[in-house]
């Protein structure tokens, strides 16, 4: 959890430091999606993280223009439900 912390508090940082943290993400046993939308006209980018063997968490999930933002913000969510 603290290398996805300590991406987040980087103030530009980069794409590959973002899929190190889906990554993480990953390797913690949980289920993480970037989905590129080209049918929609606004919110071109869905990103969510869902916890398929636990049925008492609600799947994180944003839907925005900003992927970086985007991931950004499920990343938090998924920091605030783990502590």
């Amino acid at each position: 959890m603290n290398y996805i912390a300590d991406v987040l508090k980087k103030d530009n940082p980069s794409f590959e430091d973002y899929i190190n943290c889906f990554e993480q993400v990953k390797a913690d046993g949980i289920v993480a999606v970037i989905k590129f939308d080209g049918e929609r006209e606004a919110n071109h980018y869905t990103v969510f993280i869902a916890f398929p063997t636990e049925s008492t968490r609600t799947t994180l999930r944003i839907d925005h223009d900003d992927l970086k933002q985007a991931m950004t913000i499920v990343l938090e969510q998924y920091l605030s439900v783990q502590e």
